[in-house]
């Protein structure tokens, strides 16, 4: 229930409060005439939003909030308990976060919806409202992975990968944790070593390491990898593919919070990684 001035119209009352005009209300008047009271059927749910930053929004941030709250209130609020009570992904969920076109956020071309960064922060923020596990999902696909392919990733790299992951139809993850250097990710000890052109194979790289946290790792597709170079001891990225020989990747069990999200650890013995998809923008940690 809400307070508002007699002179302030309900329509503007109403899109000041998040709510569409066309709402069902009721009024009532007190004894004091300077005020009416507006009461929005409990039917629908309501987010709160005691800063009002709502009317900082444009009409175009308006609708992308809209679009992904009816989505995460209607499709997926209702699945999710069940999933976190067995720390399960929902694989259900994610053509409906694809139907969305919010994955890639800022990132313009390539199928991707070149959203501003208030646009792409409110769409965020609407899954997290709901489930902070479905968005940490979408935090690690399109602002880790995505966003680095689309930053630092040569042409036919963006052109290559960006396509299918703002469609969510390939799941991306991005690895740069290890088990001993979390917060000191600069120290991380994971190898590239560079392998010279053979007669039947390309030339390209051979990562060796750990890496351990790893969001999505489960069961994507693409996973952005950042391994120090042998050469010149700087931390260079790169490309690694799901099915690549010598890639291992094991779920954490047992975990208290955000119990959906499919972290876990990446094992990589002598994965070889074709020059073609080291991330040319990467060349040191400051990078």
């Amino acid at each position: 229930m809400n307070r508002v001035k007699k002179k302030m119209s309900i329509d503007k009352f109403l899109l000041a409060n998040g709510k569409d005009s066309t709402t069902l209300f009721w009024l009532k008047t007190r004894q004091n005439p300077c005020f009416v009271f507006i009461k929005v059927p409990s039917t629908k749910t309501q987010a709160s939003d005691y800063y009002q930053l709502g009317d900082l929004l444009t009409p175009e941030k308006r609708a992308i909030r809209l679009k992904v709250r009816e989505c995460m209130e209607k499709e997926i609020a209702p699945i999710m308990t069940q999933y976190w009570e067995k720390a399960e992904f929902p694989f259900e969920v994610i053509p409906k976060l694809g139907a969305l076109h919010i994955s890639g956020g800022t990132i313009k071309g390539y199928g991707c919806p070149g959203l501003s960064i208030t646009g792409s922060a409110v769409a965020l923020a609407e899954i997290a409202r709901v489930n902070a596990s479905c968005s940490t999902f979408i935090l690690v696909h399109s602002s880790s992975a995505m966003l680095t392919i689309g930053l630092c990733g040569s042409e036919m790299q963006k052109k290559k990968y960006l396509p299918s992951l703002a469609e969510l139809s390939t799941i991306g993850s991005w690895g740069l944790t290890e088990p001993d250097y979390g917060s000191d990710a600069s120290a991380l000890r994971t190898t590239a070593r560079k392998v010279l052109n053979l007669k039947l194979s390309p030339g390209g790289w051979i990562l060796e390491g750990q890496k351990r946290w790893i969001g999505n790792n489960t069961f994507a597709d693409v996973l952005v990898i950042f391994a120090r170079n042998t050469a010149t001891n700087q931390i260079n990225g790169f490309i690694v593919k799901k099915d690549a020989p010598g890639l291992q990747s094991t779920k954490t069990e047992n975990k208290i919070g955000l119990r959906i999200v499919q972290n876990g650890d990446i094992l990589l013995k002598k994965v070889f990684v074709p020059d073609e998809d080291r991330l040319p923008g990467v060349n040191s940690f400051k990078e």
